[in-house]
């Protein structure tokens, strides 16, 4: 009979032809996936000619030349606190004992004027409260110790807020500490121009009286806020 395509019946593809040409296709794919891709792309080569043709280093090379996207979620225009680094011991054979490393700003500041000495005697009432701040430039120090000498316990508030309002958020203020404990005593290095100090409240049912001991640079020591919770 016949054939209505005019074509021979043995020069088609039967299905073992088919199954070789399947197989040779899987093979190449997989020859260039081992050879080529892995090389390249994960740094990975079981066969070492990924190596002697220099994939490897591609996808180091590309890490390292575009750099990472930008967190636009942690992105925050806001002024950053002051920080240092306390220097590190350096190797001893770098180290010139007539020429050591000059550690400034903020761990080494020269001023103008002398230091401030100053010593308050804060009474409070039942539920009153009063704010205390030292008006400070950014990076000036100052230490301090207070105490209760009378009652035995007082909420407070160690805090700062800065004077350049229009740099921070509104009502941006930070902690330094919070406690009810009778007395303290440490140091601080403003991290922005502004007011740095304590606000204290009697928790107790009986008057109190504190004393506070304020050493170092700050422009003034004021009494901002008094009043009763």
């Amino acid at each position: 009979m016949a054939n209505p395509d005019n074509t021979s019946p043995g020069k088609g593809l039967n299905s073992g032809n088919l199954f070789k040409a399947a197989f040779w296709t899987l093979l190449g794919a997989v020859v260039v996936t081992v050879v080529f891709i892995m090389p390249s792309e994960y740094g990975v080569d079981p066969t070492g000619v990924g190596s002697k043709l220099g994939l490897t280093d591609l996808d180091s090379e590309e890490a390292v030349g575009e750099p990472a996207p930008a967190n636009l979620a942690t992105a925050d225009p806001a002024p950053r606190l002051v920080t240092g680094e306390f220097p590190k011991p350096p190797p001893a054979e770098e180290f010139d004992y007539y020429d050591p490393e000059v550690l400034g700003d903020p761990f080494s500041r020269l001023h103008s004027s002398e230091f401030r000495t100053a010593t308050l005697e804060i009474a409070l009432d039942e539920l009153e409260q009063v704010e205390i701040k030292a008006l400070m430039k950014q990076g000036d120090a100052l230490v301090y110790s207070w105490k209760l000498v009378e009652g035995k316990t007082v909420y407070t508030d160690f805090h700062a807020d800065p004077h350049q309002t229009d740099l921070y958020p509104e009502r941006y203020w930070i902690r330094y500490s919070e406690s009810e404990e009778p007395s303290a005593s440490g140091s601080l290095v403003a991290p922005f121009d502004g007011n740095h100090g304590w606000y204290w409240m009697n928790i107790e049912e009986n008057p109190v009286k504190i004393v506070l001991e304020v050493r170092g640079y700050y422009d003034s020591l004021e009494e901002l806020m008094r009043s009763y919770q």
